[in-house]
């Protein structure tokens, strides 16, 4: 039995129950975690356990080849393009020559801080960890344990929510070009996500009911389900909205009629599209519309994802009911609100209790009646 030093790690000798001679090589990993590597390999030996067969592991690129191959049918086409963009981007240059016994915690923890050194976030870390863990479990039969268990992920920092005052809203469309205006009017007065908005088709608004509904989303161009089941839903158009896509109606149709296009078919006759009648990119609306018309508006640079935020945190300050307000942004329930929502909600809505004493007291002063009927009465 022995452990010897390598270029990259630590090889392990050891002698089986019948006496063959047998060696496994671990990459990133110090002399200290050799040596319980050793110990856990002796007491299998000493239990009788069977030892996977290293031999046939395969790659960590193979594997993940399999596994998204397995996978595919049961994910969105959104979710298999962020899994192949972190696969392409991150976890095959550092592992996919690297047979799925010798991906060690270390190795992942030496990732982890090689992407925090080039300035990813936790978010963007974790989802990264998320699917190394994902694909090295799928090759279990090659391992004896997870070896990936103790690698923990980041801590998220918290939403980050800022949104526009109605104020900022009302500026931001005024400086907005006419064309997108419609857009962000939707996106103001509605709450729904950017890509479920450029997945919108007429065929899904009713104007006579004063609703549309939200049955699909766009992701890198590609068009797939909304985010999660309850997120397919029914969304009142507020006037302004009803207004805007009013306005829409009319752009698209002249577009169309200077362009020589005729209506689209209904599957791909998107409610909001360029300026030249396509389908539209989100990357394009927040970097070429959202960030400039914040800059000609003279507000503050944040994220278009804000426009969601600025729906709901206005509607609640206002008073909404929180059940309303939940179900146009297609959350399961009322309760993620208050836990999004909740640290902003008091900057916009009094703290000093006026608000209670006007509805216990009323403007003279008097406890109501129906106050004093129900034993409240001061003391």
């Amino acid at each position: 039995m022995s452990i010897t030093r390598t270029t990259k790690g630590y090889t392990i000798r050891w002698y089986d129950r019948d006496g063959r001679e047998r060696q496994r090589t671990y990459k990133g990993v110090d002399r200290q975690e050799a040596a319980q590597l050793e110990r856990k390999i002796l007491a299998e030996r000493d239990r009788g356990e069977a030892q996977p067969d290293e031999r046939q592991a395969p790659t960590f690129g193979a594997l993940a080849d399999q596994w998204i191959e397995e996978n595919r049918p049961r994910w969105k086409p959104s979710t298999r393009s962020n899994y192949e963009q972190l696969l392409t981007s991150h976890l095959r240059p550092a592992f996919g020559d690297t047979k799925i016994t010798n991906v060690t915690d270390a190795s992942a923890r030496q990732l982890v801080t090689k992407l925090h050194d080039a300035g990813l976030g936790a978010r963007r870390i974790n989802l990264t960890i998320i699917v190394l863990k994902m694909v090295t479990r799928s090759g279990r039969r090659f391992l004896r344990e997870d070896p990936l268990a103790g690698v923990k992920m980041l801590r998220e920092p918290a939403t980050e929510i800022d949104p526009l005052t109605p104020d900022e809203v009302d500026a931001f469309l005024a400086a907005c070009p006419k064309h997108w205006r419609p857009y962000f009017t939707a996106a103001f007065y509605t709450g729904a996500r950017p890509g479920e908005l450029i997945a919108l088709k007429w065929g899904d608004v009713d104007a006579n009911a004063g609703r549309f509904r939200i049955r699909a989303a766009r992701y890198r161009g590609v068009e797939g389900t909304p985010k999660t089941p309850g997120s397919v839903r029914d969304v009142d158009m507020l006037p302004p909205v009803v207004d805007a896509l009013r306005v829409q109606k009319a752009q698209q149709a002249g577009v169309r009629l200077r362009r020589g296009q005729e209506t689209p078919d209904p599957e791909h006759d998107y409610v909001f599209t360029g300026r030249l009648g396509g389908p539209v990119a989100t990357p394009h609306i927040r970097g070429r519309v959202w960030a400039p018309t914040l800059k000609r508006a003279g507000l503050r640079q944040r994220a278009a994802y804000q426009t969601r935020h600025t729906f709901a945190s206005n509607a609640l300050a206002a008073g909404e009911n929180p059940t309303w307000v939940s179900a146009m942004l297609g959350h399961k329930s009322a309760e993620m609100l208050f836990e999004v929502y909740a640290r902003w909600i008091p900057n916009r809505t009094r703290r000093d209790g006026s608000a209670m004493l006007a509805r216990m007291i009323g403007d003279t002063g008097e406890i109501r009646a129906d106050v004093r009927s129900a034993g409240l009465e001061r003391r």
